[in-house]
């Protein structure tokens, strides 16, 4: 342990006494870790930038299927098994997925919106509360169009051709809650599926303009024209895209924005491996000989030290302590300069970030360049340690 202490000693003490040359080997290293620092912030940056935006909203997750199908219970239930799957509610017949909306006091001012079922978990409706019953949650469009907020009662009208004549189903429905902007831009009501079905039956003629007093739950018999499916993830979003295509199932989804997010994180991922490969064989092949150099000019030295009784594993430590000294150094000086271009490059006005940073230069970046560079200056500091560890306490007496 002494001859290791005194090792590191003589190797700051040497670093010190060549002063100009220390400090051009911790520039060399900081030239090549730098860019590196950006290029990983950059990287980080640009696809979180893409990926934030394509999760602002959980829609980005949304998977829908295009055409009117029969989905039975069966199927529904498969796809809630999904380990990929966060949700699923079905969906009544486009017809009966339109209604209009209008305050009490003008019932005959109505307008127009979607109608879509929800239930416990729904992603666009996160954090509010759920309706049941004869409630509703409104869309921020269409609650700006009706002019009501929580809590008040509007008209709910769906309007039919029976025997040549009009019929109106009218219910009363409380709004319970307003969703913002970014879960739904449409003008569009959240029902529960009871009251949507009662909709939808009252449209196919199973029953009257007279609504029962209550809404009965679903037949399990009952097959549906569709449904909402939101993915676990984004990255599920397009399994479960090629998966329903397989079936049959036509979906509308972000699939393809998706797989081109996914697509530039590896693209960028292979890039920063190859750029890092080569500035990484260049430091270390730089560093190496320039230690191997240092042992080589300072053998006489160094073999008067073996003379004084230091042993070669002591030696060895001579080497390895300065490189260890210049990495370090190297690392601390690249980290300042990559922080310092990040803050340059996170004023530009760049269209990719969209008032996000561009580039994204964590505490745990620099932690690993740092523990990279330490890791490869230990590995070129093995050839001058080798030579370091053959030299004879005999050659400082022979030279001298």
């Amino acid at each position: 342990m002494a001859e290791a202490r005194l090792a590191v000693a003589l190797a700051v003490a040497d670093a010190r006494h060549e002063m100009r040359l220390s400090l051009a080997t911790v520039i060399g290293i900081a030239a090549v870790l730098a860019p590196l620092i950006v290029l990983a912030g950059l990287k980080a940056g640009i696809v979180s930038a893409i990926r934030e935006g394509l999760t602002a909203s959980p829609r980005a997750r949304e998977v829908v299927n295009i055409a009117n199908r029969s989905f039975d219970q069966e199927f529904l239930a498969a796809l809630r098994a999904r380990p990929d799957v966060a949700f699923v509610i079905p969906r009544t017949r486009t017809l009966a997925a339109i209604g209009g909306l209008a305050r009490l006091d003008a019932p005959d001012a109505p307008v127009r919106g979607e109608l879509l079922a929800t239930a416990p978990g729904d992603p666009l409706l996160a954090g509010l509360p759920t309706p049941s019953g004869r409630q509703a949650v409104l869309s921020r469009a269409l609650a700006d169009r009706l002019g009501v907020s929580a809590g008040e009662t509007i008209r709910l009208r769906v309007d039919r051709i029976m025997g040549g004549a009009r019929e109106t189903l009218a219910l009363s429905v409380t709004v319970a809650a307003v969703a913002p902007p970014a879960s739904f831009g449409r003008e569009a009501a959240f029902l529960p599926l009871p009251l949507l079905l009662l909709v939808e039956d009252f449209q196919d003629g199973l029953i009257g303009p007279e609504p029962p007093p209550a809404e009965a739950e679903p037949d399990p018999a009952r097959l549906y024209a569709g449904f909402r499916l939101y993915a676990r993830t984004l990255e599920d979003v397009v399994a479960i895209d090629r998966d329903l295509r397989r079936q049959g199932i036509d979906v509308a989804t972000r699939a393809e924005d998706v797989a081109a997010l996914l697509a530039l994180d590896r693209n960028l991922a292979v890039l920063f491996a190859a750029i890092a490969a080569l500035g990484g064989a260049g430091y270390l092949v730089g560093l190496g000989v320039g230690l191997y150099a240092n042992v080589e000019r300072k053998r006489r030295e160094l073999a008067l030290l073996r003379l004084m009784g230091l042993s070669a594993r002591g030696l060895v430590a001579f080497p390895a302590a300065q490189a260890a000294l210049f990495a370090l150094a190297g690392s601390a000086l690249a980290a300042l300069v990559a922080l310092g271009l990040e803050g340059f490059v996170n004023r530009l006005d760049l269209a990719v970030a969209e008032g996000r940073p561009v580039s994204v230069i964590s505490a745990r970046d620099l932690a690993l360049a740092a523990a990279a560079t330490l890791a490869g200056g230990l590995a070129a500091a093995g050839v001058a340690a080798r030579r370091a560890a053959r030299i004879a306490p005999g050659e400082g007496v022979r030279d001298a």
